[in-house]
This record gives C-alpha cells, sequence and structure tokens, in this order.
C-alpha cells in the first residue's frame, strides 16, 4: 500500500461554517491537493440512533464534508475506489486477506475465501490459466467425465481448485488427468491404477460387482457374469475343466468325493446327481425372468450315453472308482491317501548301477519308507517273496524294517505280484513298484485298464535316498 497522504484529527463536532457535501471521495482528495491542505478533520455523530463518521477540509471558513462510508481514513476511501471496492467492509477483508483488487477478492469470496494466498495457490497450481480449457474439454469428453459433475456450480477457476485440492489433487494437470477419466478422488484414482483400471465407470461397477482385478472384471462382463460370486463358481469350474471336461463333468467328480466306497450308482442316479450339482450354478437372469443356468455353464453330459461314455473313458475318474460296463454302474472306490503298498522286491533291488546281480538289501526298503512317512501315510504295506529274506545282504536290518512298515510274504503257490495285486485292488490303495507289470496285463484284463493308474514309480537318489515325485503331486 502507498505512504499515507493524510492526517486525520478527531474533532468533537462541527463548527458554525458553511457546509459543502462532497460525493466522491475523488472530488474530496482533488480540493485538498488544490487546497494544498494535508490535514483531515474527523467528527462523528450520532442521527437517529446510528452512528455516522464524515471526513471535512476546512478552508476560507468554508466546510468541505463527505461522509466515510465506513472507512478509516481517506487514503483508504480512495485507494478503495481505485481498486473497485464498492464497500468499506470488502475492502477492509480483502486487505486483511491480502488481495490487490476487487475481481480477485470478489473470486474468491464467491466460494467463502478471504485468504489471498489460497487465490495464489489457485494460480501456481494452474487452475486459473487452464479454466477456459477446462471448459472446453468438458463438451469433448462427455462419455468419460464424472456423471454427476455440474460445471455450473464451479463458474471460476477458484471454485474448481478448492473441489481438486480438498479431493487430494495436487495441482490442475494432476486433477484434470484423473477427471477426464471420470475420477473425483484421488485417492480412488490411485487405487484404480493399481489394480489396472482406466476409466472410472469401470473401476465403480467392480467395485460393485465384488471384483479387484481388471482381468477379473473384464473377463465376467464378457462371459455376462454379474459377481465376483458368480465369477468364482465359473473360474473354479473353468480351471478344473482342464479345457477337456464340460462343467457338468467337473461336477459330478466332485460329488462322487463324499460317496462311501463301495457304493454302486446307477445311470439314473449319477443323472439326477448331475442335476443337483447343476442346481449349485442357478444365477439370476439379467431379464429378472428368474434364476437359471448362465450361458457360461459348458455342458457335455447331455445324455445317457454321454454319460456312459464318460464313465468309461475318463482316467481321472479312476481316483473316485470304477465303471462296470455289463451292469452299467459306477462303483464308488476311492484310492486311499493314508495306506500304500510296496513292491518290497522291485525296491530291494532297485540301484543306481546299471549292471546284473545286484544284491537286494532292505536298506533301500527302509529309505523308501522313510519318502512315505514324509508324504504323510499312516500304513506302510511291503510284500515281498518268501525268497528275498535269503538273498538279501543286510538280513540282520529286517527288525528294523517291521518297525517302520507292515511285511508281509506273498503265500505259497502265489506269486509276490499277484498277492500285491490283489491287495492292493481290494483295498484301493497305490502300488509303489517300477514293474510295469508286462505280463499280468497280456492275462488279466482288470490289471490291463488300471495298473498304470495305481502303480507310483520312484527315483533312486545318489545319496540313497527316494523320490517319489508322481506321488507328491497327488498329495499336494
Amino acid at each position: 500500500m502507498a505512504k499515507q497522504k493524510f492526517e486525520h484529527f478527531e474533532i468533537a463536532q462541527l463548527p458554525d461554517f458553511p457546509v459543502v457535501m462532497l460525493n466522491k471521495v475523488r472530488d474530496f482528495v482533488r480540493l485538498a491537493e488544490i487546497f494544498q491542505q494535508l490535514h483531515v478533520f474527523v467528527v462523528s455523530e450520532t442521527k437517529d440512533e446510528q452512528s455516522e463518521t464524515n471526513f471535512l477540509l476546512l478552508h476560507d471558513k468554508v466546510i468541505y464534508l463527505i461522509n466515510s462510508h465506513g472507512f478509516k481514513t481517506v487514503d483508504e476511501f480512495a485507494e478503495a475506489e481505485d481498486k473497485g471496492f464498492s464497500n468499506a467492509i470488502d475492502y477492509y477483508d480483502a486487505k486483511r486477506g491480502g488481495y490487490l483488487n476487487y475481481n480477485d477478492f470478489a473470486e474468491s469470496k464467491q466460494i467463502g475465501i478471504i485468504d489471498r494466498s489460497l487465490h495464489m495457490k489457485a494460480q501456481k497450481l494452474g487452475f486459473f490459466e487452464h479454466y477456459e480449457e477446462f471448459k472446453l474439454k468438458l463438451d469433448t469428453n462427455k462419455k468419460t467425465i464424472p456423471e454427476d459433475f455440474n460445471i455450473a456450480e464451479f463458474d471460476n477457476a477458484l471454485k474448481l481448485f478448492q473441489f481438486a485440492t480438498e479431493r487430494g489433487f495436487k495441482d490442475y494437470g494432476d486433477f484434470a488427468k484423473a477427471f477426464f477419466l471420470g475420477y473425483t478422488e484421488q485417492a480412488v484414482y490411485e487405487d484404480a491404477r493399481v489394480k489396472g483400471f482406466t476409466y472410472a465407470k469401470d473401476f465403480r461397477n467392480a467395485v460393485c460387482m465384488g471384483f479387484d482385478s481388471i482381468r477379473e472384471y473384464q473377463e465376467a462382463v464378457h462371459l455376462n457374469i454379474k459377481n465376483k460370486i458368480e465369477y468364482t463358481c465359473y473360474d473354479n469350474l473353468r480351471k478344473a475343466s482342464k479345457g477337456i471336461y464340460g462343467f457338468d463333468a467337473v461336477q459330478l467328480m466332485d460329488a462322487l468325493k463324499v460317496f462311501e466306497n463301495g457304493k454302486k450308482l446307477s445311470i439314473n442316479k449319477i443323472t439326477e446327481i448331475i442335476a443337483l450339482e447343476k442346481n449349485k450354478c442357478l444365477f439370476p437372469a439379467s431379464d429378472g425372468s428368474g434364476k437359471k443356468l448362465p450361458d457360461w455353464y459348458y455342458c457335455k453330459l447331455n445324455s445317457d450315453k454321454d454319460i456312459i461314455q464318460f464313465l468309461k473313458e475318463c482316467r481321472d475318474l479312476d481316483d473316485f472308482g470304477v465303471f462296470d460296463q455289463d451292469g452299467e454302474f459306477f462303483e464308488v472306490a476311492r484310492m486311499s491317501d493314508t495306506t500304500i503298498y510296496v513292491d518290497g522286491s522291485n525296491v530291494a533291488f532297485s540301484s543306481m548301477e546299471r549292471r546284473d546281480h545286484i544284491k537286494p538289501s532292505y536298506l533301500n526298503i527302509i529309505s523308501l519308507a522313510d519318502a512315505l512317512n514324509k508324504l504323510r501315510y499312516k500304513e506302510i504295506i511291503v510284500i515281498a517273496d518268501a525268497s528275498l529274506r535269503n538273498q538279501v545282504t543286510d538280513s540282520r536290518l529286517l527288525d528294523n524294517l517291521k518297525k517302520k512298515v507292515k511285511y508281509l510274504e506273498a503265500p505259497a503257490k502265489t506269486t509276490a505280484d499277484e498277492f500285491l495285486i490283489e491287495n492292493a485292488r481290494k483295498s484301493n490303495c497305490y502300488i509303489i513298484s517300477n514293474d510295469t507289470f508286462r505280463d499280468w496285463k497280456q492275462s488279466n484284463k482288470w490289471i490291463a485298464e488300471n495298473i498304470d493308474h495305481i502303480r507310483i514309480p520312484f527315483m533312486r537318489n545318489s545319496d540313497g535316498s527316494y523320490s517319489l515325485p508322481v506321488l507328491e503331486k497327488l498329495k499336494v
């Protein structure tokens, strides 16, 4: 502010001289300059219970007077008029806020700001510079801007600045980048970006549907899936189907897991099971017509013929039972995950060296049993020929072996292979052996169809330990 030109002196009352009333403060200042008078008298009086203050000049016994209109000094009165202020209240509010002109002050006051530092901050952050550009972009980006945004509520740059900064945006560029993608909150925009979303509309829809992954959301939209619950159902079935089975077949295999061993299920019963399982995938239709199987549900078991073919050919069903083609029923027989059989002679003769006349060892069986214990098998049944005990180099270890496993020798007139396979078959257990039982496949239909499924090969490591990679995968 410029240096004060006038000195002010308060007086108690007007002298009894002629009075000339002036309307404009500039005229009052001009007269003071003409009179070369820099002393201004200030007089206050009460009229109709209201206090009124006037500024006056005294020249040649004539009083030149102007109402102060609430200004404290003539200098401030004149300055207010120069800067466009129409009243003292606005002028002093602007002065306290640090504003230099009325237009800036009025713009701020409109949204309740009387601190010029905020006005300057809005300028620094680009809101004044880009405000007109912002309004133009609103017309060309109508499809992506926030649906509830009304430009009429933001008719100046300061309002837009306040709106943006209150929502966490650091400057106009930061705000515009998010706003024209539909976001009005910086935190929401950042959360959406981290999760891979571009447009706010997609992000909001995804959140409402229960998704936090752009990939899952886009796949759900493509498949007309309504929410995360339905998507999880679809995704679980899709993964379990391995790109091979229908979703009805996947559900059937899951249902067969709960039936007790020995249960015989007819084709009609299996058809009922499939229907019940399908009911778990009924979801509300988009047209409000009730629940139905969604379009994404892939069926392959549409007839008795399809079901029979599936039961006959699906190797994954071997884990749950066997299909009797003559009687056309499925007998539940799940493989045990606690009991397992071991081809004792085959393991005893195993070695890292490829040469004839290898001497068998009980220590090999003990090491294999240790590997099976790690896979949480509680009962390990070793079956061997009676002659093995006379062939091993460490017969003294038999008692130690029997502490770890149940050791059985094949009865007279029964081969160890025959005794092993029959016991494993009855108990629905896997067999640990590197023997492929080729001769038995040629003479026994059941063995030909099933031995490759129940036989688990092993690997002997250089340190004498054993690995069972196939079984490790089954036990995951």
